[in-house]
Parts: C-alpha cells; structure tokens; sequence
C-alpha cells in the first residue's frame, strides 16, 4: 500500500473526491514556511539577548511575575 495515496485513493483522491495531494502539498509548503518563519524569530531572539542581556533578564522577570500572578488568582 502506498503512503501518499492512502490505499482508498485513485489518482490523488479518495472515494469522496476530494484532491488530497494537493492538500498535503499545501500543508507541507505551509509547514516549510512556518519553520523558515520560526528560525527567523528565533535568531532574532538570540541576538537581542547578546546584545542587551540585562534587558532580556529584565523582561524575563517581569514575565515571571506577571505569569505567576496570574496563576496564583
């Protein structure tokens, strides 16, 4: 049994008609942009961090409180 067809598929679709290569096609360019997206975020992150340490530590502590007052509520 093939994966990409799913075994009750003919062609790229099911019995329901529906195209699912091309539904996982889009989901899997869509995965590929939010992963291209998070590294971006990511090295944007650590590179404030390097450099304004105290500024990140600073923001860190006041996530903390602020979290944790939530949670005690």
């Amino acid at each position: 049994m093939d994966e990409r067809t799913g075994g009750g598929t003919v062609g790229g679709r099911n019995n329901g008609g529906i195209d699912t290569r091309g539904i996982e096609e889009s989901a899997e360019r869509e995965l590929r942009m939010m992963r291209d997206r998070l590294g971006d975020v990511n090295e944007r992150f650590v590179s404030f961090v390097r450099e304004r340490p105290g500024t990140a530590i600073l923001v860190a502590i006041g996530a903390g409180f602020v979290i944790g007052r939530i949670l005690r509520s």
